[in-house]
């Protein structure tokens, strides 16, 4: 499994390794994507969606459609149970659905709408909002206690590569890949325009979504291109540093129940390769 935070190269290090993989089981070693941003198909230049091997888990939802950790490790475990014994490998970036599959953690049921309006009206005033709504309406819908996600007995064998470049490293892919973003996407986005117009309502992590929000915002004549681009460059360094400090305390969690790996540059394949089967 390979984790790390977003522009950080860990799908071209995922996809060298189920080359690898494949190369010694003489048999195609599936890669799995673990965003929760990459399943939906209409912006798969937005979400960085292109890799030179195939992927599963990517671009197999509408826009339109609502995505769920749920949703994901259902269908992450469909596709684990079809390659038997064989391994496969997990390209992850989203630290609760990685959770999920990874750990046998109880997952919290779906709440209806109007629930969760209710939720959300009675802990307005909360100092995290998000979090008192989320406990609110659980609580609202009756259900258990859940436990931590981050207590469950691993559910396969695994062997975990954290790819962990230094801040100015990342910064500088993240402005990269933030200036190639909101050149490429803007067709994207006037798609999702379009749709909006037509009267299609976009899921709410899509409108809301690093690319999405600040270039609809632009073909609407909110922004200048080059305030979107500033814009995603920053909420890309915010989401990165997010997913650092989930994958660290990943890292703590499982240390000493399963072999962990962490680099700083995902060319160093042979090395890690190495230290992985050993």
């Amino acid at each position: 499994m390979v984790c790390g935070p977003t522009a950080s190269g860990k799908s071209e290090l995922a996809d060298a390794f189920a080359d690898r993989l494949s190369e010694e089981h003489a048999a195609f070693v599936p890669t799995l994507v673990v965003d929760s941003m990459q399943v939906y198909r209409e912006i798969p230049g937005i979400t960085n969606q292109a890799r030179r091997r195939p992927a599963e888990l990517t671009g197999i939802v509408s826009v339109s459609e609502e995505w769920s950790v749920a949703s994901h490790r259902v269908r992450a475990e469909e596709i684990i149970a079809r390659t038997t014994k064989a391994p496969f490998v997990l390209d992850a970036g989203t630290g609760m659905y990685l959770n999920a599959i990874l750990l046998d953690i109880p997952l919290a049921p779906q709440v209806d709408a109007a629930t969760r309006r209710l939720a959300e009206s009675l802990t307005a005033g909360a100092t995290n909002p998000r979090r008192a709504a989320r406990e609110k309406e659980l609580a609202l819908a009756g259900a258990r206690r859940r436990r931590s996600i981050w207590d469950g007995e691993l559910r396969y064998e695994t062997a975990l590569i954290y790819l962990r470049p230094d801040t100015l490293a990342l910064d500088k892919a993240i402005r990269r890949r933030s200036e190639r973003l909101a050149k490429a996407g803007l067709q994207e986005a006037a798609r999702l325009a379009e749709m909006q117009a037509a009267g299609t309502h976009l899921a709410a992590p899509v409108a809301d979504a690093i690319g999405v929000r600040e270039l609809l915002e632009h073909l609407s004549g909110l922004l200048t291109i080059e305030e979107a681009t500033t814009r995603i460059e920053t909420r890309t360094k915010q989401l990165a540093r997010r997913q650092r400090r989930w994958f660290d305390k990943l890292a703590r969690t499982l240390d000493g129940r399963t072999p962990i790996t962490v680099v700083e540059d995902y060319r160093d394949i042979n090395t890690m390769h190495d230290r992985i089967r050993a």
